[in-house]
Order: structure tokens, then sequence, then C-alpha cells
């Protein structure tokens, strides 16, 4: 008997609790919409999504910077800049993964055998453990080949 009363009490109280949820107030209801509230929305092409004045922008922005590479030419580049910049130094000058120190004339007379040709198509296009352009691929062809130039003349 004193069970079935337990059993009872147990039931009124969860039905209390859930009578209580229904009749929480309205800020409740909209804090918690909130919080459940999804963190993106998909948004497929040709849909109006809000984003197309950011997409805009991030495509003239690509644009410019696009056409300011273009004008820049090797001579006007900061190769000393760059060089740490961009993050060449980060493994020609400590030799990580077979890279060939900055000043390191051993290092750098095989590959200087193959001729300056050789090594701007593999600093653009990447060999062994270097990605192509050093793993910025934001960058020129003719910024890779000024800091090519740059270390060989480092280097001698």
């Amino acid at each position: 008997m004193i069970a079935k009363g337990m059993i009872s009490g147990l039931v009124a109280l969860s039905v209390l609790t859930g009578a209580a949820g229904a009749f929480a107030e309205e800020g409740e209801h909209d804090a918690m919409a909130e919080r459940l509230a999804p963190v993106g929305k998909l948004c497929l092409q040709g849909q109006e999504c809000g984003t197309a004045v950011l997409l805009a922008a991030a495509d003239a922005s690509v644009e410019e910077e696009a056409a300011a590479s273009e004008v820049d030419s090797a001579s006007s580049i900061d190769t000393a800049a760059l060089y740490t910049s961009a993050g060449c130094a980060v493994c020609h000058a400590n030799g990580i993964a077979g890279a060939p120190k900055l000043g390191d004339s051993a290092a750098w007379a095989a590959r200087l055998a193959k001729g300056t040709d050789a090594l701007y198509a593999s600093a653009i296009n990447g060999i062994g453990a270097m990605p192509a352009k050093g793993g910025r691929p934001t960058l020129s062809d003719e910024e890779v080949m000024a800091l090519v130039d740059y270390m060989i003349a480092e280097d001698q």
C-alpha cells in the first residue's frame, strides 16, 4: 500500500512538473528558442540569403589583389621582408625537411647546377616536402622567383 502511494505521488509530481513547464513565461520560451536556433543556414545558388553583398565585396577584394600583384614587378618586391613574412625563413633558416639553409653554399651548389629555371619551377610547383609556393598559394610566380633570387644572392 505504501508503494502504491509513492508511485501515485511520483506520477502526480511528474504531471505537475510538466504542467509548470507548459505555463513558463514567454521570455523563457524566447531564450530557449534562441539557444536552440541553428548556427548557420543553408543557402542554395540562386536563393537570396543576405550574403550577396558580402560575396560581392569578397570577389572585388580578390580581383583588386590580383590586379595589384600583376602591377608589381619583381624589382619592386621587398624580398627580405617577404622571405620572413611568407614563411620561407621557417624552413630555410633551419634546414627543416631537407630545405637548403640560407647561406649554406654546399647545399645550394647542387641545386644551382640545375639552373635557376629549375629552382624557380621547384619553388613554384613544390619539391620534396615543400609544397607549391612554399604553401602560400597567394604568392605570385614573380614573388616566388624573387624569393629564390634573394636566397641565391644571400648564399653568395
